[in-house]
């Protein structure tokens, strides 16, 4: 058994990279942020477009706050939904597979499907062909892709990156590849191995 494989115990795998603190600034951002700002815009320039609108008993300001109040009630729990699933990372060996969870997404693939003597860890940036192009079902933001996509070379691929360019290219037979951003992704390919080897 390999040094690498010796410090995983049953079930366990290197883990999967977490996205990093900038996914979810742009989560928020997105989610909550920019719906409260365009809502406080649409109030601010109502009363130049001669619209007229209820006011509530604090006037514009309370009309304002009610109307922020009620765009937050709505995204918040929206963003901490979507937050709990940007935070959903998971890998593991477990009953002769390999089960990778990102966010809403899984796949699972027998051990006996990995091709392992074409996997590698590579480079994004000097393999642009194995670069993810068009989201067929998946949940994408700045620093992470999490899901299904096509890569610049039409290839199927379920991929799990967040912000690193060293990440793990494993073909499988199962009709799709898995494109894996993992923290030590030269253990998880010595463990594969070493699992496969025991199952056979």
């Amino acid at each position: 058994m390999t040094s690498h494989a010796r410090s995983h115990a049953a079930g366990a795998a290197p883990a999967l990279t977490p996205p990093p603190g900038s996914a979810r600034l742009w989560l928020f951002v997105l989610v909550v942020g920019l719906p409260l700002l365009l809502s406080a815009a649409a109030l601010a320039i109502a009363p130049l477009t001669g619209r007229a609108t209820p006011q509530p008993a604090g006037g514009v300001l309370g009309a304002i706050a009610l109307q922020l109040a009620s765009v937050a009630m709505l995204t918040v729990p929206l963003w901490a939904a979507l937050d709990w699933a940007l935070r959903r990372q998971a890998l593991r060996i477990d009953h002769g597979e390999l089960d990778v969870r990102s966010t809403f997404f899984r796949s699972r693939v027998a051990l006996a499907q990995l091709q392992l003597a074409q996997a590698r860890v590579i480079d994004l940036d000097e393999h642009l062909e194995l670069r993810p192009q068009l989201k067929t079902r998946g949940y994408s933001l700045p620093g992470l892709r999490s899901g299904w996509y096509r890569l610049r070379n039409k290839r199927k691929a379920f991929v799990a990156t967040a912000d690193s360019r060293h990440v793990l290219w494993l073909p499988t037979a199962a009709g799709h590849a898995l494109l894996l951003d993992v923290r030590d992704p030269h253990g998880l390919l010595a463990l594969l191995h070493e699992r496969r080897g025991h199952a056979r």
